[in-house]
């Protein structure tokens, strides 16, 4: 198994409409169509031939859908924005009202909790609207802000990235790392995970001299293996490529899990690995 066969079943499991679907046959959504588009491009494929149905995605007031006929997902905007910056592709909408609308929308600010030590006041991205702001969209956000946006520099409000950061400051888990949504809850301390870690630890590049970056980091390396599914492995070396930190143990476990990612089928996943094969050792990663 190697990145030509990735690239040929993403190729195979693309839709008439330009998307992907999470498996073969089905309904495009975002997430996968967003990381196929991101892997074909890394892998060498045509830019706009790849993202031609990204490019045509449904929208509603800048903010893009999460299938056709739903509702618009925050977060796997983000991972679209990256998707159509790495294939040099423009949106219907145009990509800078997609940034302006990204920055437009926050999760819902609640007062404090007995029941977690973290500042609920924080508001950075949330999956959906009307609702709290988790780790893992502001992450995606926050990274797609930070790279996306250099064109358009001074329309990009600082409160934004700031608040960002802060909530993703303030959730890190106890000893390292970062959880889907909280670090603790109802008096328990919350498991942090891999791809979780990786995909914040991206989005908090520019904040390198945070203590729980350097703990985040600690964690990623002891534990970057520890999670067998293509998107943790594949996120886990993008992260550790980033910060200069050794990968080798982590490509390896993905090459290694590389015939079970193709058997299951799963584009995103899928998509995911080949990305990360396809980055060379000097390449940014998004």
């Amino acid at each position: 198994m190697n990145t030509k066969d990735l690239t040929n079943l993403l190729i195979a499991g693309r839709n008439a409409d330009g998307g992907w679907g999470y498996y073969r046959h089905k309904t495009s959504r975002l997430e996968p169509t967003s990381w196929a588009v991101l892997a074909l491009t890394a892998a060498g494929q045509d830019g706009a031939a790849a993202g031609a149905g990204l490019g045509q995605w449904p929208a509603r007031a800048g903010l893009l859908l999460e299938r056709a006929g739903g509702e618009p997902n925050y977060g796997f905007q983000g991972l679209a924005l990256l998707a159509l910056h790495a294939a040099a592709l423009e949106h219907r909408a145009g990509n800078r009202a997609l940034l302006d609308a990204l920055q437009r929308v926050k999760g819902v600010a609640l007062e404090p909790s007995p029941i977690n030590r973290q500042d609920n006041g924080i508001q950075g991205w949330s999956w959906i609207a009307d609702t709290f702001s988790w780790v893992e969209p502001t992450a995606w956000c926050l990274l797609a802000l930070n790279t996306c946006a250099p064109p358009w520099r001074a329309q990009i409000d600082p409160v934004r990235i700031r608040d960002a950061e802060r909530l993703l400051v303030d959730r890190s888990c106890l000893g390292g790392g970062w959880n889907y949504g909280n670090s603790n809850m109802l008096g328990q301390e919350l498991a942090p995970y891999v791809p979780t870690t990786a995909l914040t630890l991206l989005a908090l590049r520019d904040r390198r001299g945070e203590r729980v970056v350097t703990e985040g980091l600690e964690f990623l390396e002891r534990h970057a293996t520890s999670e067998r599914s293509a998107t943790a492995l594949a996120l886990a070396s993008c992260a550790l490529r980033t910060y200069g930190r050794a990968t080798a143990a982590v490509m390896a476990a993905l090459r290694r899990q590389l015939p079970i990612t193709a058997a299951l089928g799963n584009h995103a996943a899928v998509a995911a690995a080949l990305y990360t094969l396809s980055q060379g050792d000097g390449d940014a990663t998004f």
